[in-house]
């Protein structure tokens, strides 16, 4: 086995010999030029220079038939020490595509990763998407450096060797490092915190290092090739490999290997013996392509990059065009972005992003209490109302809206805040209410007048019967009982127009439905009749709702004006009769409004609700939008059901109030 083995070595020697040009640069030592601050690669030690690039090197001096001076020389003055001649090679260059029309890189020695590193508490980041969310360590001038920079929101502290950024991170004033891994892993390992920090994420960057000669220096570029495919094809480049970054191997498997290695390097050799000068013009051909590529790949990144930038300028645009406010919290509280039209409605002149929310007044209002529910449940909150005073003393009248914020990976990341400018809407709906409320008395005065001419023909009938019956102890009876009967009725009358008539502050109070139904009824059952239809009112016994009894009757009286609309709009108006139903199911209240009209079909039953919608000639389209702003006031609910050609009902529900219960 042995003598094979030498006789394969012998084989191997003679036709390397035969096929490797003679150096034209033999008179002189090698002048190489290295970083000392890239450990394990290469660095110095106080005793000399050392690594795995530096023995590399070596090696492949020596199958050169050259001896070396090693130049220390810091990585971004190369180009410059190889123009005037200082060094003739550069250990370690990445390839980039400046670089590449200033020297000339020759075979990659290396293939590594840069990597992203936390302590191994660290949970917030999980990779390059979280790196937003703390200070990130890095050498400058790297690969890693020119492809972090260009990505918006990654804050950065930058050192001058991979040592300087990894003692930030160990320091504490970083929360994370990108750099090379195997420079990484060795200077944890030196400073003997290895265990205490992670890699997270997968590896961001592939890096391949090369040497580097002057342009143009074609002769000891390929003389560095021939030699480094020399040592790769020989076995000795994986000893190297292994001395400093796979430790000891077993002998069998070394053996077993150089003799795998040995024989494919032995077909190898044949192969290229027979097509050398072909494969080396393929070579070139390939180089130049692969150049090309490479080229074409930083173009279309750079692209991507100037896409991205415009794509986020353009979302900036929209953003501070929209003409609601919007503003965006993280799950600590702070504000990550506020638009152009939250600041002026919020009467804001300063930047308050990065500020907590509870520091911008008019975020610490209508977030007051819902923040921890929407972000840590399913609770939203959607077109809510609110009045909003600025500074300077103007008011505002918001509809506004609060709902979770979710990342790429669908995960709560914070939370949204919209809000718009109702204020003319609501002096609008407040105008047009008020117009349609002064017609509505007109017809209620209408109807009015005839239910108290009533009492007064009585009254009057009694008191023109007094001088005659004065002594009748019947007619005593009779007027004592029925006069004072009909004067409450007539005062009832008049006190239900005044409540409706008269504007009032919102006050909620606990009312009875019953007597509330029968004073809506009494108001309009004259209307009704003199429109040639009956009208009644049935409630079950002790129904308490908590409202304002003038904002509810308002509504109830747009509904049956509503339903007195409808059904005069009917051709056929023989037994149609408007009802007032209230009953109670579980421990809610239904008031139901119940006509025999024309009822709605389901496209007018979907709209019905939206303002300015109407099927009147004269209507505004505002009655059923402000009976449901109305409801929302008074924690009711509207419900529309209708068959057109037959009626429509409309069912009010409330929250049942056990009687006594205060406000």
């Amino acid at each position: 086995m042995r003598i094979i083995i030498m006789v394969l070595c012998f084989i191997i020697m003679a036709s390397t010999i035969s096929v490797t040009p003679t150096s034209a640069e033999t008179d002189g030592p090698l002048r190489v030029g290295y970083d000392p601050e890239l450990p394990p690669l290469h660095y110095y030690d106080g005793r000399g220079e050392r690594g795995f690039a530096i023995d590399l090197m070596d090696e492949l001096a020596e199958r050169m038939d050259r001896s070396i001076v090693y130049v220390e020389v810091p990585r971004r003055e190369t180009v410059a020490y190889l123009e005037n001649g200082t060094i003739d090679v550069m250990l370690s260059a990445f390839f980039n595509d400046q670089e590449a029309r200033e020297m000339e890189f020759t075979d990659s020695y290396m293939s590594t990763s840069v990597g992203l590193f936390v302590h191994k508490d660290n949970d917030e980041v999980d990779g390059l998407a979280d790196l937003g969310q703390v200070i990130t360590a890095m050498e400058r001038d790297t690969l890693e450096y020119e492809f972090l920079r260009n990505i918006r929101g990654i804050h950065y502290h930058t050192a001058s060797t991979p040592r300087n950024a990894i003692d930030l991170l160990v320091s504490g004033r970083a929360g994370a490092f990108v750099g090379n891994m195997l420079t990484a892993e060795y200077e944890f390992e030196q400073q003997g915190v290895r265990d205490e920090y992670q890699t997270v994420g997968s590896y961001l960057l592939p890096v391949e290092y090369s040497m580097v000669v002057q342009q143009e220096n074609y002769l000891l570029m390929d003389q560095i090739n021939r030699a480094l495919r020399e040592v790769r094809g020989d076995g000795t480049y994986n000893e190297i490999y292994d001395n400093w970054f796979a430790g000891e191997s077993d002998l069998a498997d070394r053996l077993w290997l150089t003799i795998q290695v040995i024989g494919t390097a032995f077909v190898l050799i044949l192969i290229l013996f027979l097509i050398g000068v072909k494969w080396n013009r393929q070579l070139k051909r390939e180089v130049n392509k692969k150049t090309n590529v490479l080229n074409q790949l930083n173009q279309s990144l750079q692209h991507q990059v100037e896409q991205t930038q415009s794509s986020d300028e353009f979302k900036k645009q929209i953003l501070n065009s929209s003409p609601r406010g919007i503003a965006t919290v993280d799950p600590n509280g702070v504000i990550t972005s506020f638009n152009t039209k939250a600041g002026e409605m919020g009467g804001l002149k300063e930047e308050v992003v990065s500020k907590h929310y509870k520091e911008v007044r008019i975020l610490n209002e209508l977030l007051k209490s819902k923040f921890d529910q929407v972000l840590h449940s399913n609770q939203l909150y959607l077109g809510e109302d609110a009045e909003w005073k600025r500074d300077d003393g103007r008011v505002y009248y918001l509809r506004y809206y609060v709902y979770p914020l979710f990342d790429l990976d669908k995960n709560r990341a914070g939370i949204i805040v919209t809000f718009e400018d109702v204020t003319e809407e609501k002096q609008l709906r407040l105008q047009v209410f008020e117009q349609e409320k002064n017609q509505a008395l007109g017809r209620v005065v209408a109807g009015i007048a005839h239910e108290i001419r009533n009492p007064l023909t009585s009254i009057k009938a009694f008191v023109e019967l007094i001088p005659r019956k004065y002594n009748n102890a019947r007619f005593q009876k009779e007027i004592s009982t029925y006069v004072p009967q009909e004067i409450e009725r007539v005062n009832t009358l008049i006190e239900g127009l005044i409540d409706y008539a008269k504007p009032k502050q919102v006050n909620k109070e606990i009312m009875d439905v019953g007597s509330f139904l029968e004073e809506c009824t009494i108001l309009f059952k004259q209307t009704a009749i003199n429109s040639g239809f009956d009208m009644v009112c049935e409630s079950e016994e002790g129904l308490f709702i908590e409202a304002d009894e003038n904002q509810l009757k308002q509504v109830v009286i747009n509904l049956i004006l509503n339903g007195i609309d409808a059904m005069t709009m009917k051709e056929s108006s023989e037994d149609q009769t408007l009802k007032l139903k209230a009953h109670v199911v579980g421990k809610q209240v239904i008031i139901k409004v119940e006509d025999d009209g024309i009822g709605m079909s389901a496209e007018e039953k979907e709209q019905a609700i939206e303002p300015f919608f109407t099927t009147k000639a004269k209507g505004t389209g505002l009655g059923l939008a402000i009976a449901q702003q109305y409801l929302r006031d008074n924690n009711g609910q509207l419900r529309i059901e209708s068959v057109k050609g037959e009626g429509t009902a409309i069912y009010l529900t409330f929250e049942l109030v056990e009687r006594g219960t205060t406000a």
